[in-house]
């Protein structure tokens, strides 16, 4: 618990000090991200580079464009970044790529934004309880360390990214999802934890 603490000291004070924060969508990303990373096995570092980067690209996208950082959901783990969302041309898809590409720490990107209309509050809602509800399962079923996942929901696909302890717990994650909601695809993002990063 004092770990914890800690943790959520170290993350509020990188929001607190990032120019990012200086929006309220910014916030409200800022305080789910604390929420999500402070329960993962990773090392303190780990957590604060990850959501230091995630603010970083947030502040990036928001000076190109406010729309950016709103219609575009971001997950950082281990400095690759996970991109979708929907924007409604391609010349903005691009901005979002060369900003995210132009911040310092990012070693990978993943874009999943696809070319359309950005999605009702409705539905973005109903993804984002989808997507508590998978992390609910997964966390009370046995043989998932589920704090070592992070879970997106768009458009009907899950985004599935963290660490694996081995391909037994990966299956048992998968089988969890497709057993708690209805979905398109699920698109696996992991590693296993022998794996170097």
């Amino acid at each position: 618990m004092r770990g914890q603490s800690l943790k959520i000291f170290l993350l509020v004070t990188v929001c607190l000090c990032l120019n990012g924060c200086q929006y309220l969508g910014t916030i409200f990303s800022a305080t789910h991200k604390v929420a999500s990373v402070v329960m993962d096995d990773r090392s303190i570092s780990d957590d604060y580079n990850d959501t230091k980067l995630n603010l970083a690209i947030r502040h990036n996208l928001t000076q190109q464009k406010l729309s950016y950082a709103v219609d575009i959901e971001l997950t950082v783990f281990e400095g690759a970044v996970l991109l979708n969302g929907a924007l409604p041309a391609e010349n903005y898809i691009d901005d979002v790529l060369k900003t995210v590409w132009q911040t310092e720490g990012v070693k990978k990107v993943y874009n999943y934004i696809r070319l359309a209309e950005p999605p009702s509050v409705d539905v973005v809602n109903e993804d984002a309880a989808m997507s508590a509800k998978i992390r609910y399962q997964l966390s009370v079923t046995r043989g998932i360390s589920s704090v070592n996942y992070k879970i997106t929901m768009e458009n009907g696909v899950i985004y599935l990214m963290g660490i694996a302890q081995n391909r037994e717990e990966l299956d048992s994650v998968i089988a969890v999802i497709k057993n708690t909601v209805n979905i398109k695809d699920i698109i696996i993002l992991t590693r296993f934890i022998e794996d170097k990063k």
